[in-house]
């Protein structure tokens, strides 16, 4: 990469520690460091959740089996979609109808501590390799786009960044606004992260078809399989595709992260609207994110599966725009890693900090978050440097934690609406559902379908071991002490319209959210102008750009005209309401 690609990466992680130095100036109680004070707006929670499934394997990992299989690719990721839809309808609002300041909160209170303790171990372990292994990857991709003059203190044998100080770079910068902004700086910069991505993929798209003479020249290229537009594959069969809907229903209804975005907004309205907005934005971005990857196997049938979108990039993007591209893919690893530190952090501080010591103060519980959100990121980040050396072992490594922690999901949406079940039942099934799973992951390896088998060992056999109890526990007339409990924890506000201060609150939210998206097109903006006014690209391609930079343009002055409206209306309202009060 040239220099103006290592200034727009620069600038880009300058404005991320930005934003949270800023918002930690607005983190008053433990509640607006963990759950933003209940005063997140729907869609940037929606947002925020969107941002958080995704990571550097969204384009390494599932744009490699795009550029491998095609359609099915996008099949898989509007799945998530319907997934979305179902969690929305059914599970999401029922998280904020409940009082809680964690995901933590409801486990203890419904299972148990014991069943806290198990749930809050297994996750910080699996998490923190699954997040260490994620950072890996997005570092790897990082030192081989970064060349740096030979002899420099950063560079590898190669002449690239040395892919440990990639690690080091990008885990300190996620540590640094994680800690200071808390909760909030992660919605923010998941913003932030949200246009620099939604910017370069659809950017990507009409260069990349332009590249290879139109939509027509891909749809109808000798290179593509006959099977490339089929809705399945042998790899991914019909089967296998219903499984991966059901765990993702568990998983968006019981994954911490996401349960925390849930009880972050003020009503349980607003909690089933986010995650509409997620449901929708996965029913129509995969086909954008895949695309590129897609197009790329007409230029290069040889191509190494998952290094596709890097390469499209390569070929279609001008300098200081592959910057972009990069930042994009480190954007989506980011929001995934600070979203992990966060919600351990708030679980920690809550169950395991609070409990310990129930008379400590705000000032005391925002302190051990940020102590603990510091020695988990340390962690991960050793974790990550420490994957070279196993030798090809992470991958298993990750495929048993990622079996440890999917049907951990599972209890805890069915522990929402079950009345039958309780923490001891929950780690005895989690006990029978890793021997089982770990026994036949490694004797039918390789004989069935391995996806198909990891989908029933994280979906089948802890859905069948929670049915057992149930119907063991219906029959008995058995009910938990803990859902009581859970049911006296009902919030009356949750179904109530927000007072004026919360309203406020989420409004002033909304505002810096939008401002954050919009200054980051914004640059983007600026940066086509630039490029337009010192190089010379082809008719097709500087139309491209011009048309980019207009609609950027359109969007911040239509944005620009409501707040002035908004403003006046707003004076006027007061005005109002003094006369009212005179």
């Amino acid at each position: 990469m040239d220099s103006l690609n290592y200034i727009v990466l620069v600038l880009y992680f300058l404005g991320l520690i930005a934003v949270s130095w800023l918002m930690s100036r607005r983190i008053k109680s433990s509640e607006d460091m963990f759950i933003a004070g209940r005063s997140s707006s729907w869609w940037l929670s929606g947002m925020s959740t969107y941002m958080t499934i995704f990571s550097a394997s969204t384009f390494v990992v599932w744009g490699g089996v795009a550029f491998r299989s095609g359609l099915v690719a996008v099949i898989i990721g509007n799945l998530v979609g319907v997934a979305c839809l179902i969690t929305g309808r059914w599970v999401a609002g029922k998280w904020r109808q409940i009082k809680i300041n964690s995901p933590g909160d409801f486990i203890a209170v419904r299972f148990g501590k014991t069943t806290v303790d198990f749930y809050t171990i297994a996750g910080i372990i699996g998490r923190g390799v699954h997040t260490g292994v994620a950072l890996y990857a997005i570092a790897v991709v990082m030192s081989t786009l970064m060349t740096l003059p030979e002899g420099h203190i950063l560079a590898d044998a190669n002449g690239h960044l040395s892919i440990s100080c990639a690690v080091i770079i990008l885990g300190v910068i996620t540590l640094v606004y994680t800690v200071a902004g808390g909760f909030l700086a992660v919605l923010m910069t998941d913003v932030i992260q949200f246009g620099v991505l939604i910017a370069v993929v659809l950017f990507m798209i009409p260069l990349s078809l332009h590249a290879i003479g139109g939509l027509d020249n891909f749809i109808n290229s000798p290179s593509l399989p006959s099977s490339y537009f089929d809705l399945t594959s042998t790899e991914y069969p019909w089967i296998w595709l219903i499984l991966w809907t059901a765990l993702n229903v568990f998983q968006m209804g019981g994954d911490w992260p996401f349960v925390q975005r849930y009880i972050s907004v003020p009503t349980a309205r607003d909690a089933r609207r986010s995650n509409y907005l997620v449901g929708i934005l996965y029913l129509f971005t995969p086909v954008l994110w895949y695309l590129p990857a897609m197009v790329y196997r007409t230029i290069n049938t040889d191509a190494n599966p998952e290094q596709a979108y890097i390469l499209m990039s390569q070929t279609v993007l001008m300098k200081g725009m592959l910057g972009v591209m990069l930042a994009a893919m480190i954007s989506a690893t980011l929001s995934c890693v600070s979203g992990t530190l966060n919600v351990y952090a708030n679980v920690f501080t809550y169950q395991i900090y609070g409990a310990a010591r129930p008379d400590a103060s705000d000032k005391s519980l925002i302190k051990a978050g940020r102590i603990f959100t510091v020695a988990f990121g340390v962690a991960i980040i050793a974790i990550a440097l420490l994957i070279p050396f196993m030798g090809g072992a992470e991958r298993v490594v990750v495929t048993i934690l990622t079996m440890v922690i999917a049907p951990l999901f599972i209890p805890s949406v069915w522990g929402l609406f079950s009345r039958r079940i309780n923490g001891r039942q929950v780690i005895m099934a989690m006990i029978v559902t890793y021997v089982v799973g770990i026994t036949l992951k490694f004797t039918l390896a390789g004989v069935v379908n391995n996806q198909v088998l990891e989908a029933t060992i994280g979906l089948l056999i802890p859905v069948a071991a929670m049915a057992v109890l149930q119907l063991r526990g219906y029959l008995k007339g058995y009910v938990c002490p803990g859902y009581t409990k859970i049911e006296e924890l009902n919030d009356p506000q949750a179904d109530v319209a927000p007072d004026m201060a919360t309203r406020k609150a989420v409004k002033s939210y909304s505002f810096m959210a939008i401002n954050c998206f919009l200054v980051t097109l914004g640059a983007i903006g600026c940066l086509l102008l630039y490029l337009l006014g010192t190089e010379t690209y082809d008719e097709a391609v500087t139309s491209i750009m011009w048309q980019t930079c207009l609609v950027i343009a359109v969007i911040i002055a239509i944005y620009l005209i409501y707040r002035i409206l908004d403003a006046r209306r707003t004076s006027r309202a007061e005005q109002s309401d003094n006369l009212t009060s005179i």
